[in-house]
């Protein structure tokens, strides 16, 4: 009976779970059974020297009292394995729950993007006391030493030419040191007590630019500002935003605004920093030869009127993670092919609440939180000089690659090539954009891609369905969406392209998703319908939400959360009683429907209506 129970329930984590969680559960479930096993066999023998001086005042012989030990023991280690097989079938069980509940969040899982944060259901009081007794007073002494700050900042400021063209000397730079000091006591206040610092930093003619990683919230002023505020190549629209504003940007919410305005942009404009404009098409290369010739100018310590420029510190992701890998590194930091130091940041606590990434926990709540843990810590470790060879100096990608990979052993985490503009079509309530996909198209030179003649999607199909692909549901990873297209593999546009279809990041993606996307300037034509049907759709299996949404989710610029909605809302039509076959079709009447005016509001794609002509 024991033995059923946990075999049992090792089977049904098995099914969830690899065989190393097995190995674990399974160490631990003897653990336990082992132990229960011991302390029956303690009990019973405490009952038998109790009761010895009964036994042998009765009488009895030695060999009845070593038989009545052995029938005690024999009874108490069946009772307290009985226990110990029950209660580990509970934990099995419990952890089984907790398995199939991370099964069903599957697709979601590495998503560098996203952040959710979960508090144990014993931790949520002293959070919930913490919001009234300690946040209060934490924010307020916070806001003072902030507002300290923005004061100090304005007077280092004052009748200086924000050109940034030259360093700060004298008594600015010490007022800058001041302001960099009221930043690390503010966090301090707010429950940042522990920053532990490792390695070395190296001078300025060691190594003119810092590489940070990985980038997480606005908590990395605390690092920034520990390793004496050096200049920082960050977004034009920075300066614009008060203090507080940048904390909430990447969720697209409204502004948080203090009474210390412009803040952020004062203590940035301290720095020197070196600034990209995303909305200009030139700004990332003149920002990136300025960065060059800074580095230049820092490496050989030449000085411009006597003043000595800072290091450059970079966050070469370009956008918030939540810390789980390193995604690719901006060539930008590594162009100037000069030696770069990589830091590397640690937030070593119970619970993550300095990730604020595109998705997940409101950025709000992330910082109310923090602020109600007793304390915070941080780890920043400096990396030995990383120097560029000959085969790095001529490409920055495999540069940055390399000191990526260097970065990673030491944070022991993995490293994926999702970049920063994926993350719209990583998110689940991102949308993309089907002219960016065409572009990184027009770059690899598919011209099949972007031709007009839709009858070449019946050979890629016809292809298709008897190739290998077809066991395998047209899922391929990289390393075969690569050979299958015959291009170099480190591309940068062909894996961006990859990343676009991952939405679900498993990496790997579907050959007729990607296809169908790049015959989607046709969206209307009764060719591109019926084959967005034939590819996904049988006489047997209904349309499922998966297919419904690699269908619509490109074309017509939907988020992933629209495209499910609309599933639901329409689900009674993609149902295999009332699937209509494309030959049921008439193709020949005028389409009623143009993609400007769709939306999951209102009516699904026209090729998925039960008929393509009725109106909703």
């Amino acid at each position: 009976m024991n033995t059923t129970f946990l075999i049992t329930a090792f089977c049904d984590l098995s099914e969830f779970e690899g065989q190393s969680a097995i190995v674990v559960r399974l160490f631990s479930a003897s653990t336990v059974s082992v132990s229960f096993c011991k302390l029956g066999m303690f009990n019973a023998w405490r009952f038998s020297r109790h009761n010895q001086a009964l036994i042998f005042s009765s009488n009895y012989p030695k060999a009845n009292y070593f038989s009545n030990f052995l029938f005690n023991s024999f009874v108490a280690v069946c009772i307290y394995s009985r226990i110990a097989t029950f209660n580990t079938y509970l934990f099995l069980l419990q952890m089984n729950r907790s398995s199939i509940s991370t099964a069903d969040n599957m697709q979601w899982t590495g998503n560098p993007f996203e952040h959710f944060v979960s508090i144990a259901a014993k931790d949520r009081l002293k959070y919930a006391f913490m919001s009234i007794v300690l946040a209060p007073i934490r924010i307020a002494l916070a806001g003072i030493m902030f507002g300290m700050a923005y004061m100090a900042a304005i007077i280092t400021l004052f009748n200086l030419d924000t050109n940034f063209e030259n360093p700060l000397n004298g008594w600015r730079q010490t007022s800058k040191d001041i302001v960099a000091q009221l930043i690390i006591m503010s966090h301090f206040m707010m429950g940042f007590h522990r920053v532990k610092v490792k390695g070395r930093r190296a001078l300025p003619t060691e190594a003119p630019i810092l590489v940070i990683a990985p980038h997480s919230s606005f908590f990395d002023t605390l690092p920034f500002c520990c390793i004496g505020a050096p200049s920082v190549v960050g977004k034009k629209s920075l300066m614009k935003i008060p203090f507080f504003g940048s904390i909430l940007f990447c969720k697209q919410l409204v502004p948080f605004y203090f009474s210390f305005m412009h803040i952020y942009s004062e203590l940035l404009s301290l720095t020197k920093p070196i600034l990209v404009d995303r909305n200009e098409k030139g700004s990332r290369s003149s920002a990136a030869h300025e960065l060059k010739q800074r580095a230049n100018l820092v490496f050989n310590g030449a000085k411009n009127n006597g003043m000595q420029w800072p290091q450059i510190a970079i966050f070469p992701e370009g956008t918030c993670t939540n810390r789980s890998q390193l995604i690719s590194f901006k060539p930008g930091a590594f162009m100037a092919q000069l030696p770069v130091q990589p830091v590397c940041l640690r937030w070593p606590n119970k619970y993550d609440f300095v990730s604020w990434t595109w998705e997940g926990t409101a950025p709000l709540k992330l910082f109310w939180l923090s602020v109600c843990q007793l304390q915070t810590n941080l780890e920043i470790e400096f990396l030995p000089v990383y120097v560029p060879n000959e085969a790095e100096k001529g490409d920055a990608n495999l540069y940055a690659r390399n000191v990526r990979a260097v970065m990673a052993r030491c944070l022991q985490i993995p490293t994926d090539d999702y970049y920063v503009e994926d993350a719209r079509y990583l998110t689940l309530h991102g949308k993309g954009k089907l002219e960016e996909f065409f572009d990184l198209l027009n770059r690899l030179n598919m011209s099949l891609s972007v031709g007009e003649d839709l009858h070449s999607l019946q050979a890629v199909w016809n292809y298709l369905r008897h190739s290998e692909f077809s066991a395998k549901h047209f899922a391929v990873t990289y390393n075969e969406f690569q050979s299958y297209l015959h291009f170099p593999k480190d591309q940068i546009s062909l894996r961006r392209v990859f990343n676009i279809m991952d939405w679900q990041c498993r990496r790997r993606i579907d050959l007729r998703e990607f296809w169908l996307a790049c015959f989607s300037k046709k969206y209307t034509s009764p060719i591109y319908l019926d084959y967005c049907q034939k590819m996904f759709s049988t006489t047997v299996e209904c349309l499922s939400e998966v297919d419904f949404v690699k269908i619509v989710r490109l074309p017509y610029e939907l988020s992933v959360a629209e495209a499910r909605q609309l599933y639901e809302r329409r689900k009674r039509f993609f149902s295999s009683q009332e699937r209509i076959p494309s030959s049921d079709v008439d193709f020949q009447k005028p389409m009623i429907v143009e993609r400007k005016k769709f939306s999951s509001f209102n009516f699904p794609p026209i090729f998925l209506r039960r008929r393509c002509i009725e109106v909703y």
